[in-house]
């Protein structure tokens, strides 16, 4: 089978002859920058380089010399931003939507300090900020890389978190967690802007793109370590309409299967993601609370392919020895496998300091346990 057609298996819910591998096709799904370096170097893989797209996490599309050695199944179709981020010459930096990073003291990621919309008041204060215009800029590049990976799952990145996440980095989360039960006309008019704007954002992508594309992967991170970041209750009444309307854009004019990236303990929700058109769920926080992969295989597995949870990242293959993950990667892994409709991964991406023997010790027993 080709990438492509193992993968398109797994959102099938069909077993493929081996259980489908991501590194990197998306940004929840990567290495840290001096991670991949490190592994490289241990492996004496040849190096052509970093590109980093999602600068505030300092993580890298991955070098096509560990798509090779690792035979990954996947491949990112990483839009740009309307245009490079400014240096504003003070240590800080400033991307497309205004707004302004700065570099976190362990260097390994940015932090943003400034939020564009964090003192409107009224629904007519926002019709002073201008959102970013779609540029070629965004599109550079990503044909030629479409047409280099025709028989790799190829998935479109880059949408941000259009209508939770966004909404919270503009308004700044406790503002906007205040619009959801407080001020619900302020909320709706700026979910309505965002709503409106990222239709556009996806067509400008989509029209001349959409023909290469696999998967269009999404994101919202809703939930946290132990609980929900807001009640199904309010989920239900303020953001799903808007996210349902987004997604039914994308499924009836390109016809492409959803990804969705949302972090923690989103179980209470699941259900309701499926009702809206999502295909596939990312990253599998088995951490969290209500995330235990057996109940999560048994009660949504036959409806909704899971993306990711092979190994806590949080502790485990950070923190752990090789048997630790070894042990995880093979319990997970047959058990997320069962009837197809799963993708391996780890849980998010791997962070700075991990191990590389647990690396590789999660790699290595993937593909002891991969086959069906």
């Amino acid at each position: 089978m080709t990438s492509k057609e193992r993968v398109m298996a797994a959102l099938n819910h069909q077993e493929a002859d081996r259980v489908p591998l991501d590194i990197g096709g998306f940004n929840n799904t990567c290495m840290h920058e001096l991670v991949e370096r490190d592994v490289k170097e241990k492996l004496g893989l040849e190096d052509h380089g970093y590109l980093i797209k999602a600068r505030s996490q300092g993580i890298v599309v991955p070098d096509q010399s560990i798509i090779d050695y690792f035979h990954v199944d996947t491949c990112s179709i990483y839009i740009n931003e309307t245009q490079p981020w400014v240096d504003n010459g003070d240590g800080t930096f400033t991307d497309m939507w205004n707004l302004r990073y700065k570099l976190n003291p362990d260097g390994y990621y940015y932090n943003r300090i400034d939020h564009p919309l964090e003192n409107v008041e009224d629904v007519e204060d926002l019709d002073d900020y201008v959102l970013p215009e779609p540029t070629p800029y965004m599109l550079e590049g990503l044909s030629e890389r479409l047409d280099e990976n025709k028989d790799k799952c190829c998935i479109l990145e880059g949408l941000e978190e259009p209508m939770f996440g966004m909404p919270s980095w503009l308004r700044r989360n406790e503002n906007f967690y205040m619009d959801l039960v407080a001020d619900p006309e302020l909320c709706d008019a700026l979910l309505g802007k965002l709503l409106a704007y990222y239709k556009k954002l996806i067509s400008y992508i989509m029209d001349p793109l959409g023909d290469r594309i696999d998967i269009v992967k999404v994101a919202d991170d809703l939930g946290a370590q132990n609980s929900l970041l807001l009640s199904p209750e309010t989920y239900r009444a303020r953001i799903k309409p808007f996210t349902a309307e987004l997604y039914s854009f994308i499924k009836e004019k390109y016809h492409k299967p959803l990804l969705l990236h949302s972090c923690g303990a989103i179980r209470p929700l699941i259900n309701d993601l499926i009702e809206i058109g999502v295909d596939a769920i990312n990253p599998v926080q088995i951490s969290a609370s209500g995330m235990d992969p057996q109940e999560l295989k048994d009660e949504f597995g036959d409806r909704i392919t899971f993306w990711g949870g092979g190994v806590d990242t949080q502790q485990t293959l950070s923190f752990g020895t090789p048997e630790d993950v070894r042990k995880m990667v093979k319990t997970n892994l047959n058990i997320f496998k069962k009837n197809g409709g799963y993708v391996f991964c780890q849980v998010h991406n791997i962070q700075p300091g991990t191990p590389f023997e647990n690396i590789m010790a999660m790699y290595d027993t993937y593909y002891e346990n991969c086959e069906y």
